[in-house]
């Protein structure tokens, strides 16, 4: 798989190459305007805990070392007549597991006509909120919905945006993302069925709204709400998700998070930001049905996570960071709680070929 990575960037680089000349520079400016690789790499130091009943019970040790997070290839362009295409793939040394596009987060063709648009391919299901929208690239300690969901699948929608260009309505149906939780075949025929709001108010609001109805089996659906509102005025910005998912009528309340980040740039090169996030899930499920189960946060527990951090930025194409995150599981029957806290520090660069080519 490796080698024929290396080919599929091999090629794809001699045809930007060949952009550089001419007219061949036009055609294939427009149908090549994205072309970049990203990578991001980490080194971490945690320690975790145990307390049974507010008592500590022991340590787990203190695991540290270097890893890297990502590595990520970005193709995209215009087709013509309204047609564009954007093309993410995560290079992965293994396989997926399962389907074809299993490391593809997007590889979609969308076709734009006024204020309306359609949109066909691996997309990111149309859900709400402002951690779930960020780039996974982007984001250091998350959710324990933003962890479990797959959010990537195969999709067809329509959105509707209004003549100033502040509202957006998206309608999507996609694979239900049960059938990778479940580990179930492309044909098993779940799907989820998404809309979503997007759209400003006034000069310093922002909005990703969403209800979705999930297919667990056929016929049985989960519904997932996600509110993510975010407030920017001059240096600051700040976001609140807020999310509830119940798996039946009678399931409201017992399930729900909030997210909550505030970004601060204290010079054009340096932003701070502290982030906290809340969730539990108090369903009553049947643990031996595997459809019963919620595939977002896992039954019977509370989670908490909440640090602080920074971003420095020495070049337009390199980002470093650092961050402090204390995180906690609750097994609510047992009260028991594993702790855990965490210092990282990595960087992220972007080889940006296109920029380079153009210039």
């Amino acid at each position: 798989m490796k080698t024929r990575t290396l080919h599929t960037l091999a090629a794809i680089a001699l045809l930007c190459i060949s952009a550089t000349e001419g007219r061949a520079q036009t055609r294939l400016g427009e149908a090549f305007n994205k072309f970049k690789l990203e990578a991001r790499a980490d080194v971490e130091w945690s320690r975790a805990t145990t307390n049974v009943g507010g008592e500590q019970q022991g340590e787990a040790g203190y695991p540290y070392g270097i890893h890297g997070r990502y590595f990520n290839l970005h193709v995209g362009g215009n087709l013509g007549s309204g047609f564009t295409y954007l093309f993410r793939q995560r290079l992965k040394a293994e396989a997926g597991s399962i389907d074809f596009f299993d490391n593809t987060d997007f590889l979609w063709m969308n076709y734009e006509h006024g204020n309306w648009s359609l949109r066909f391919g691996k997309d990111a299901m149309a859900l709400g909120g402002y951690e779930y929208d960020a780039p996974p690239i982007d984001e250091y300690f998350t959710s324990v919905y933003w962890d479990n969901i797959y959010c990537f699948q195969l999709a067809a929608g329509a959105s509707y945006t209004t003549d100033d260009s502040r509202q957006r309505f998206t309608l999507q149906v996609s694979q239900s993302p049960y059938v990778n939780s479940r580990g179930l075949r492309w044909d098993e025929g779940l799907l989820a069925y998404n809309v979503m709001w997007s759209g400003s108010i006034g000069n310093h609001l922002n909005t990703l709204w969403s209800t979705s109805m999930v297919e667990m089996e056929r016929g049985r659906y989960m519904n997932l709400t996600m509110l993510g509102t975010r407030w920017t005025s001059g240096e600051t910005s700040m976001y609140l998700d807020l999310m509830h998912h119940a798996l039946a009528t009678d399931d409201w309340g017992k399930n729900l998070g909030v997210v909550f980040r505030w970004d601060y740039r204290l010079r054009p090169e340096l932003t701070l930001f502290i982030k906290g996030s809340y969730e539990q899930n108090r369903s009553e499920v049947d643990l031996q049905t595997p459809t019963a189960l919620d595939n977002l946060v896992p039954a019977g527990h509370r989670y908490g996570k909440y640090g602080a951090g920074c971003e420095y930025r020495p070049v337009e194409s390199v980002r470093l960071h650092a961050y402090l995150a204390e995180m906690s599981d609750e097994t609510i029957a047992t009260e028991t709680t594993q702790h855990s806290l965490c210092v990282n520090v990595g960087a992220t660069w972007t080889m940006d070929f296109h920029k380079i080519f153009k210039k």
